[in-house]
């Protein structure tokens, strides 16, 4: 109980602060939108109405207070249609109305979307998107469906929104001299800046893939919240990362000649208004002018293949590889993204036609075996004949996690929240990057070694200062956590670390040791030490130091003589008169 009540005064706190921000009247029209939310659930409308503009601000939205792992977007599709036109009509009579017309009309492509999702899915998606990929020896569609074979080497920016919510980087590793593979993936979700590695980890921890925010992060029980309102699902050894604002990315493993790669997919709404840039193309429905703005022009026949790998290589690779300043990957000691980059790659441009028909045949049997047909077909002959690589079909796209029918009425909130100890402690993590790196060190910031990539907006499009997961720093709608005193075991933070009753009972735990504080402070040792000594008196001002200097000269006096007999009762005066005497 006392969790909840300190996460409902968190959530009031943090919504005024994100209201505090727009004009004075924005209270006053956005309590419709909640109290209709509220209406139709008391708990999850309340929840969504703060969490959505915590999303548009890309600050932390509020801890989960019911059981679906879902982002603030899923949940609004989820809203009931005439709930959801309610919605609407109060974004639409808002909009244009000065300085909270940005935030409306942000808000209202939000709700937008979040009915686009929930329009008739085609028969491979079960929810209705547009879909680009990267896969095997990298193999680009286009969202327009273009396809290119691009055997670059470095890192490239995938594909880039411009409203600084929305970007996917990609990492590739020389294979041999002709090819190469995905070995990492960055993305940028909503301001939380995620990597996942297949190879070339940035820190000790290989055996843990995902970074948040420069963190070593596990995923335990499925999934992971993000801050800022983005779910991570794992299963095995692919990954699912949610946009709140509607998009995805599919990671899947695979393995070649030892290394260890991934078959990336991204998935946009149709109905999204970002523009959309990278190397897979504007999704605006023409696929003649994904790479017309490079000055290519296609080539026909068995040349094709051909002819687009070389124009990746010479134009396409360098317009769209990641600088130093715009990079979203962590960078391990005397990396930079330059550490990545060659530009020699592929030495030798090959395609499907430099198979002999025996591997040839041999490959396709192996692809029609696992179901793959259509034009992916000789992208997987390719693959195979080449690199061996095992013949994975495209994955469909996830279906939601909960629908409208599953949703069970809930009276009171229940802490849903990441699982303890998702996080790595800072100090296991390795070398970590530093943005503004002269290309072959670090860089010159005020970053230590052993310590997290400096909060710059520069990964962070919009000036969004990336949060170390779990610690809420940006004055969003839950409070920061403090756990700098505080054992693993024994986090209480206001938005929740494990259950409610584990929370509780970690509770009594630390507070004990506030009790016994007391009595370490009052004995008052400091003030007996301090006046007891008496460090005025003479025992320091005539020690035994004066006396052997005064009797030094005279050695050849016995031992018996008076001085040693002296008291200290007779004063100074007393040996110089005595030896005036002598």
């Amino acid at each position: 109980m006392r969790q909840i009540l300190l996460f409902t005064a968190a959530l009031f706190l943090g919504t005024t602060t994100i209201h505090a921000q727009r004009s004075d009247g924005f209270e006053r029209d956005y309590q419709k939108v909640k109290r209709t939310l509220e209406d139709w659930d008391p708990v999850r409308g309340a929840w969504l109405a703060d969490a959505m503009p915590a999303v548009i601000d890309q600050t932390s939205v509020p801890v989960r207070t019911f059981p679906e792992n879902v982002t603030p977007l899923d949940l609004m599709s989820l809203v009931p249609t005439d709930t959801r036109n309610e919605i609407l009509e109060v974004a639409e009579d808002n909009r244009g109305t000065g300085r909270d017309d940005a935030f409306w009309t942000q808000f209202n492509n939000l709700v937008q979307t979040s009915a686009c999702s929930q329009l008739e899915a085609t028969s491979i998606n079960r929810r209705p998107v547009t879909r680009a990929r990267t896969y095997g020896d990298p193999h680009l569609v286009t969202y327009d469906g273009e396809r290119i074979a691009f055997q670059a080497v470095g890192e490239f920016v995938l594909t880039k929104a411009d409203d600084s919510r929305f970007e996917v980087q990609t990492r590739q590793r020389a294979v041999q001299d002709d090819f190469s593979v995905n070995t990492a993936v960055a993305m940028n979700i909503n301001g939380d800046r995620v990597c996942l590695y297949a190879e070339d980890f940035p820190d000790m921890n290989t055996g843990m893939p995902l970074r948040v925010n420069g963190q070593a992060v596990q995923v335990t029980g499925g999934h992971y919240f993000l801050p800022n309102g983005g779910v991570i699902r794992r299963s095995a050894g692919n990954y699912i990362f949610d946009w709140p604002t509607g998009e995805s990315v599919d990671a899947r493993a695979g393995t070649t000649t030892g290394i260890s790669f991934y078959n990336v997919s991204v998935n946009i709404m149709p109905c999204g208004a970002a523009n959309l840039s990278g190397v897979l193309g504007n999704a605006d429905g023409d696929a003649r002018n994904d790479f017309a703005n490079n000055g290519f022009s296609a080539g026909f026949g068995s040349n094709r293949g051909r002819d687009l790998s070389a124009f990746g290589i010479r134009n396409l690779a360098d317009q769209h590889r990641v600088t130093q300043s715009t990079s979203l990957f962590d960078y391990g000691f005397g990396q930079s993204t330059f550490f990545f980059t060659d530009r020699t790659y592929p030495r030798v441009v090959r395609d499907i036609n430099d198979l002999d028909q025996v591997r040839r045949d041999r490959a396709t049997r192996r692809c029609n075996e696992s179901g793959i047909r259509g034009n992916d077909l000789n992208a997987c002959i390719y693959d195979n004949a080449f690199l061996n690589i095992t013949p994975i079909p495209e994955p469909p796209v996830c279906p939601p996690t909960v629908t409208a029918d599953e949703l069970e009425p809930i009276r009171t909130p229940v802490v849903n929240d990441n699982p303890e100890p998702p996080i790595v402690p800072i100090g296991t993590v390795g070398s970590p990057r530093v943005p503004g790196g002269n290309g072959n060190t670090p860089g010159t910031g005020d970053v230590k070694p052993g310590t997290t990539k400096p909060t710059e907006g520069v990964n962070t499009p919009g000036g969004a200062v990336p949060r170390t997961p779990g610690n809420n720093t940006s004055g969003g709608t839950a409070p920061a956590k403090d756990v700098s005193k505080e054992e693993p075991k024994k986090r209480t933070r206001v938005w929740g670390w494990g259950t409610p009753s584990s929370s509780s009972s970690s509770e009594e735990e630390e507070s004990t040791p506030t009790r016994s504080t007391p009595t370490r402070t009052e004995p008052t040792r400091t003030t007996p030490t301090r006046t007891t000594p008496t460090h005025t008196t003479p025992t320091r001002t005539t020690p035994t130091r004066s006396t052997p200097t005064r009797t030094t000269p005279t050695r050849s006096t016995p031992r018996t003589t008076p001085t040693r007999s002296t008291p200290t009762r007779s004063t100074p005066r007393t040996p110089s008169r005595g030896g005036r005497g002598g």
